[in-house]
C-alpha cells in the first residue's frame, strides 16, 4: 500500500488543453475501485437488507502514482457473502476472506472520512457501468458510517469512448494485466494508468496539430 502524497498536482493543469482534448487532465481525476461481497441488490434484485451486498475493499489511485486501499470491517447487519465453492470464508473474484475483514478491516466511518479526503477537489471516476454498482456500495458505506458523502462518482467510459481508435493504443501502452482475481488497489492503479495514457495520446495530437509559434 502506497501512501498518497498530500501535495497535489493542480499547478500544471492546462485548462485550455483540457478543453481541446475534451476530457479532464489526469491531475484533476481520482480513480476509485471497490471490491464487494457480491452483486446482490445492485440491480434491484433484492431489497432484503440482510441480503444486500456491501463494500469489502476500497482503493483510490492518483495520476502521480500514489495509491491506497483499505479493507472494510463488515457492519453487524452486513450478512451477504458470495464465497468460493471450495471455501465459504473466501470471497469469489477478490479472494479476500471474511475472517480477514474482521481482523484487518477498518470501520466504515474511518474509510468514509478517508475517501472524502482523497477525492476532495477532484473528479472521481470508476469503471462500473454508469457507476451504478460503485454508487450502490458507496451509499451502503456512507449510510452505515453516518458520514455525508462529499463527492459524486462518474463512469470512466463517459469520458473515454470505447470505439475511439486511440483507446486500443492507450490500453496497450498502459499494460493492463489480464487477471481473473481482482483487488481494488491494483485495479484502480491500472485504470488510472489507462486514463493517463489516453489523455497523453489526445494531448500529443493537439500539440502536433497546433500551429507552431514563430520565433523572433
Amino acid at each position: 500500500m502506497t501512501q498518497v502524497p498530500r501535495t497535489n498536482t493542480f499547478g500544471y493543469m492546462n485548462r485550455d488543453l483540457d478543453n481541446k482534448v475534451g476530457i479532464p487532465s489526469p491531475s484533476q481525476v481520482v480513480i476509485i475501485d471497490i471490491e464487494a461481497s457480491s452483486l446482490r441488490g445492485v440491480s434491484g434484485d433484492t431489497h432484503d437488507a440482510a441480503l444486500l451486498s456491501y463494500p469489502v475493499e476500497i482503493a483510490v489511485a492518483h495520476d502521480n502514482g500514489g495509491s491506497q486501499a483499505y479493507l472494510i470491517r463488515p457492519e453487524p447487519g452486513w450478512q451477504d457473502w458470495n464465497s468460493e465453492p471450495s471455501d465459504e470464508d473466501i470471497g469469489a473474484i477478490h479472494r479476500i476472506s471474511r475472517t480477514r475483514l474482521f481482523e484487518e478491516g477498518r470501520n466504515s466511518r474511518f474509510v468514509a472520512e478517508w475517501l472524502n479526503e482523497q477525492v476532495d477537489g477532484k473528479i472521481a471516476m470508476c469503471d462500473s457501468p454508469n457507476a451504478r454498482a460503485d454508487l450502490f456500495w458507496l451509499d451502503r458505506l456512507y449510510e452505515a458510517s453516518g458520514v455525508e458523502r462529499g463527492f459524486d462518482v462518474f463512469y470512466l467510459y463517459d469520458f473515454i469512448a470505447l470505439e475511439d481508435p486511440d483507446f486500443d493504443m492507450a490500453y496497450e501502452q498502459a499494460g493492463i494485466a489480464d487477471e481473473t482475481e481482482h483487488r481494488a488497489e491494483r485495479d484502480a492503479t491500472e485504470i488510472m494508468r489507462l486514463y493517463c495514457e489516453f489523455y497523453s495520446i489526445k494531448a500529443n495530437k493537439e500539440f502536433s496539430a497546433s500551429p507552431s509559434t514563430p520565433t523572433l
